[in-house]
C-alpha cells in the first residue's frame, strides 16, 4: 500500500467522531508557574530526570548555551529555590546528556550522565546526604569496547532481588538497550549486559522506556528501531530474577539465553513495518515511539506513546493493562513535529507515576480536534479512564497564548508532593535551545 494511503486511512478512521468536539475545559484557572532551572534542557530517554528526596525537588538539565550538566534544588516545604550546581562544566551542548538520578538509602543522591554516543564513559557523582548542593568528586565507568559509537540514555532502577542498581542505557557496539549494575548503590559499576536486541535488517536501535512495577520488577516498553527508519510497533515485557516475562506473569525466557527480541515480547501496537530510506527526513508511516511509562497502585503498567502519520499529524496514545487485558486507545492530537529532520519529535505525552490516569501532554493543536490556530506548543492535562478515548477526554489547558514552546512534560512525585515540569522557551533542535525548566507543585 502506498505511504500516502497508510496515512490517509488511519487519519480518516480516527477522525470520524471528532467533528462536533471543539472545546477544551476551563474548569479551573491554570496554575501559577515557577522556574526551577534557567537554561536547561532534556531529552526523554533518561529517567528519572527529576526526583523528590527528603523534601527537596532535584531537577537535572543540560545548558543550551555552555553544555553544563546541572542540577537545581528546590525546598518543597519552604517553597524556595536553593540553587543550582554544575556537575560537569562545558560537557556538551546536547539535551541527550541530561543526568538521571537515584535516591540512595543513606539520603544521598546519585547522578549519572553521558555524552550523546560520543564516548564509552558513564560519568557519575554522589551528593552529600543532607545537602544536595554539595557533591563528591566526579567518577567514571569506562567500557573496554572499541568503535566509534559510545553510550547514551541513562536510566536508574534498583531491584531488591538480587540487590543491584541497574543503569539501563544504549550501548555503542550493539546500538541496543543494555545495562551495567552496581552492588553498592552507585559507587562501583560492572557487568555490561546486552538486554534487548532488534530484528530489523541492518543496524538499528530499539528505543526503550522503563518503569518500576514492584521492588523486584522493571517493566520495559520498546520499539523496533528509530521511527525515521522503520514503521515501529510497540512492545512490552517485564524483567525480574534475571528473566523476561509477559505482563500476565508467564515466562518468556532467561536472560542467560540471550537478549530479548521483539518477536519474543508482547506486541501492544502494530506499526506499518515499512523500512524507509534514512536519507529522507520523513518518518515511516504508522510508526510508534515510546514517550512515558508508569505503574498504578496495583502494579499495572500504563504506557504513553506517540504515533507518526505525517510531519504535521502526530497522535498521542495510551496503553493500559487492567490486570487481564490491554486497553490501547488514541487520547489526543500531537500536532506538528518540532522540526523536519526529526519528524517524529513531538511535544510528548507523560504519565503521572502517582496516578497513571492523570496524563499531561504538549501539543500545538487542539488536543481533541487537531485544529491549528496559529499558536505554539502548550501544556494540557486530563484524567483518562480505561474506557475513555479521544472523543470523551476533557483536556484542561495549563498554559495558553505562550510566546515560546512548552514541551516535554515530566512528573515527579514523593514525600506527599507532585511536581509537574516541562521545558519552556526557544527550542529549535536538540543542539540549539534556550529553554528553562518551569512548572508547578501540588500536594498529594
Amino acid at each position: 500500500m502506498p505511504l500516502s494511503l497508510f496515512r490517509c486511512r488511519y487519519a480518516l478512521l480516527a477522525g470520524l467522531a471528532l467533528a462536533s468536539i471543539t472545546t477544551v475545559t476551563s474548569a479551573k484557572p491554570p496554575p501559577a508557574l515557577t522556574t526551577f532551572m534557567q537554561d536547561g534542557g532534556w531529552c526523554w530517554y533518561q529517567d528519572p530526570r527529576a526526583i523528590i528526596s527528603n523534601g527537596k525537588l532535584l531537577v537535572g538539565g543540560v545548558s543550551g548555551q555552555t553544555g553544563d550538566v546541572k542540577v537545581s534544588v528546590y525546598d518543597l516545604t519552604a517553597e524556595k529555590d536553593l540553587g543550582t550546581v554544575v556537575l560537569h562544566p562545558n560537557f556538551q551542548v546536547d539535551d541527550h546528556d541530561v543526568p538521571a538520578f537515584y535516591a540512595r538509602p543513606d539520603g544521598s543522591v546519585l547522578a549519572v550522565y553521558a555524552k550523546h554516543s560520543n564516548e564509552r564513559i558513564h560519568y557519575y557523582r554522589i551528593s552529600a546526604p543532607d545537602d544536595y548542593l554539595q557533591w563528591g568528586e566526579e567518577q567514571q565507568f569506562v567500557h573496554d569496547f572499541t568503535g566509534r559509537r559510545g553510550v547514551t540514555y541513562m536510566n536508574l532502577y534498583h531491584l531488591d532481588r538480587p540487590g543491584l542498581l541497574y543503569n539501563f542505557f544504549r550501548d555503542g557496539p550493539t546500538f541496543n538497550p543494555s545495562f551495567i549494575t552496581s552492588p553498592d548503590h552507585g559507587k562501583t559499576w560492572g557487568n555490561r549486559t546486552h538486554f534487548i536486541s532488534d530484528e530489523v535488517d541492518g543496524t538499528h536501535r530499539p528505543y526503550a522506556r522503563y518503569l518500576q512495577r514492584d521492588a523486584n520488577t522493571v517493566g520495559i516498553t520498546f520499539t523496533d528501531a528509530h521511527p525515521r527508519n522503520y514503521g515501529n510497533s510497540l512492545y512490552y515485557a517485564d524483567f525480574r530474577d534475571d528473566a523476561f516475562y509477559r505482563v500476565d506473569g508467564s515466562k518468556i525466557k532467561d536472560l542467560a539465553d540471550g537478549p530479548l527480541t521483539t518477536s519474543e515480547a508482547e506486541r501492544i501496537f502494530q506499526g506499518s513495518g515499512i523500512l524507509t530510506d534514512a536519507t529522507v527526513d520523513k518518518s515511516a508511516p504508522l510508526s510508534a515511539w515510546t514517550s512515558s511509562a508508569a505503574s498504578d497502585a496495583a502494579g499495572n503498567p500504563h504506557i504513553g506513546y506517540t504515533l507518526y502519520l505525517d510531519d504535521d499529524d502526530h497522535r498521542y496514545r495510551l496503553a493500559s493493562w487492567d490486570g487481564t487485558q490491554w486497553h490501547d486507545r488514541e487520547i489526543a492530537m500531537g500536532g506538528k513535529c518540532l522540526y523536519p529532520r526529526e519528524s517524529s519529535y513531538t511535544g510528548l505525552v507523560t504519565v503521572d507515576p502517582a496516578d497513571p490516569r492523570r496524563i499531561t501532554i504538549s501539543t500545538d493543536v487542539h488536543p481533541t480536534t487537531g485544529k491549528y490556530s496559529g499558536g505554539t506548543h502548550e501544556i494540557y492535562t486530563a484524567q483518562v479512564e480505561l474506557d475513555d478515548d479521544i472523543t470523551t477526554i476533557k483536556w484542561q489547558a495549563l498554559t495558553t497564548d505562550s510566546p515560546d514552546r512548552n514541551i516535554r512534560p515530566i512528573v515527579a512525585t514523593g514525600d506527599g508532593y507532585r511536581a509537574v515540569l516541562w521545558l519552556s522557551g526557544p527550542w529549535r533542535t536538540y543542539l540549539d535551545y534556550e529553554s528553562d525548566v518551569v512548572g508547578f507543585i501540588e500536594k498529594l
